[in-house]
């Protein structure tokens, strides 16, 4: 239907003039045209400011007396064409509003808390709607810590760190409200725009990193510690300022910006290097078959096959596999259900030390270090070495609805051999925020970090956790390691480079 025949119907059917036949007609052309709908709104909006306009200075020119017959025939004729058109029109509208309903909001932000935090979360949604579980926000969360500190990530790279008390509302993507509290945030070049709005103040980040003070019954500060933002009073006159790196303001009662002294040690910008620590297997200790988890997360290690924990004059009392396929030797972790998933906008971190042996037995192909999955698939996220060539490898594997198994599998290798037979610190980190993984030996970077974009965002939920081994699938039984390991660590966030090489030393 071209335009012009397409406008002439619409404005027929308004008038309700436009036959029957060709309300259907028109009824079809709406649905399987957006274009349509669209000009169908404008004309809507447009007909109705007319008729308005039309009868008002209808009534200011005529002031004869028109008969009540009349005015009562007209009224009748008048609610057989309403009438008409709008059976047609409530079709219409409805398909307007349906094509306008918003998939519900997915997660876009994740966080972690220091020990001891105590928080409460609620989110807006609709009826029928799902909300998130777990520590994840979305577009309507709203999130109160009463006790401790808590750091959330953005999925576009965000980064927030706030101290109780405290109440922060997500209302859109690159838009938070903190209603009270102290908060830190940095954001990087993708996300500039980012802003923050107080009670008192708002601020627009410009490619930065900057501190609020939100403190009920005190005028709320802005610091920025690195880049610039733009500020602006919500009170009085409004006052607005564009801060650089180095300089603060508070705001008065009367919406003025006062520059005050610049405290960056003012604010807590990251939880400590504990924090995310989810597993640590040190094996030191044992009982009965069991080697104790120092995280004090209860995720014990059950010794299977032949292994044992043995004394070297070098680290102490480590755990000895065979990395024979007969002895079966690992380490089975406990409730590794409890343990979190792989959130789609952190990651995950693995390290460990190893001394490989230096025979047939370091192991098949690939010896798995450690490795966490799902039952009945390969590992979701693992580290070990490639027997080939010696270097720290690893697999990660999301889990995207509609595809083939493993097809969103990306491994992960260094390029640095590890030597056999010499104590040595491996490490593999999985940053969701900025998509890439990398593998470390003794605390040193290897190659370029790896692109792991195709995998799925899917919910992670860990079946099986072993060390020393992978799965028990039949096709994959014998990849063994073979050697000892010492301190093995799992993350649910991926370290910084400086957090590897001080695990290194």
């Amino acid at each position: 239907m071209n335009p012009s025949d397409l406008e002439s119907k619409i404005l027929q059917m308004l008038d309700g003039e436009l036959p029957a036949g060709e309300v259907a007609a028109l009824e079809v052309e709406l649905l399987a045209n957006a274009g349509s709908r669209g000009s169908y709104q404008e004309l809507v909006r447009l007909h109705s400011t007319l008729e308005v306009r039309h009868e008002s200075r209808a009534t200011i020119a005529h002031t004869k007396i028109v008969p009540i017959e009349r005015i009562m025939a007209r009224q009748r004729q008048r609610i057989v064409k309403v009438a008409l058109g709008a059976t047609a029109a409530i079709v219409l509208v409805s398909v307007i509003v349906l094509s306008l309903l918003k998939v519900p909001d997915a997660p876009i932000a994740s966080f972690r808390t220091s020990p001891g935090s105590l928080f409460t979360i609620t989110h807006e949604v609709a009826d029928g709607e799902e909300a998130p579980v777990g520590q994840e926000l979305a577009v309507g969360s709203r999130l109160r810590l009463q006790r401790g500190t808590l750091e959330g990530v953005f999925k576009s790279g965000v980064r927030v760190v706030v101290e109780a008390p405290c109440d922060l509302r997500v209302l859109a993507g690159d838009r938070v409200a903190l209603d009270e509290g102290v908060a830190w945030f940095e954001v990087p070049a993708k996300a500039i725009g980012f802003s923050v709005e107080t009670p008192q103040l708002t601020v627009i980040d410009l490619g930065t990193a900057f501190g609020i003070y939100a403190i009920a019954g005190e005028g709320h500060e802005v610091h920025v510690t690195r880049g610039a933002v733009e500020v602006t009073s919500h009170v009085e006159v409004g006052e607005a300022q564009t801060l650089q790196e180095g300089e603060a303001r508070r705001v008065d009662a009367l919406g003025e910006l006062h520059e005050i002294t610049f405290n960056v040690d003012g604010f807590t910008v990251a939880l400590s290097e504990c924090d995310g620590l989810v597993g640590h297997w040190e094996f030191e200790t044992h009982s009965v078959g069991l080697t104790p988890d120092s995280s004090g997360n209860g995720h014990s290690g059950r010794l299977q096959g032949s292994a044992e924990i043995v004394t070297d004059q070098e680290r102490g009392n480590v755990i000895s596999l065979s990395g024979l396929r007969s002895k079966g030797d690992a380490v089975d972790i406990d409730l590794i259900r409890e343990i979190p998933t792989l959130l789609a906008h952190r990651g995950a971190t693995l390290t460990a030390w190893i001394k490989r042996n230096s025979d047939d037995s370091a192991g098949h192909w690939f010896g798995y270090i450690v490795g966490l999955g799902a039952s009945g698939d390969i590992p979701v996220v693992s580290l070990g070495i490639s027997d080939a060539s010696g270097f720290v490898t690893g697999f990660i594997e999301g889990e995207t609805e509609g595809e083939a198994e493993d097809s969103d599998q990306v491994m992960v290798v260094g390029d640095t051999a590890v030597v056999d037979g010499v104590w040595t610190h491996v490490a593999i980190t999985y940053d969701r925020v900025n998509n890439e993984a990398i593998t470390y030996v003794d605390g040193a970077a290897q190659g370029s970090p790896t692109d792991i974009t195709i995998v799925g965002d899917g919910a992670l939920d860990w079946s099986f956790g072993k060390i020393g081994k992978t799965t028990d699938l039949s096709d994959r039984d014998d990849r063994f390691f073979g050697g000892l390991i010492d301190d093995v660590r799992l993350y649910d966030r991926p370290l910084g480079s400086d957090e590897i090489h001080a695990l290194s030393r």
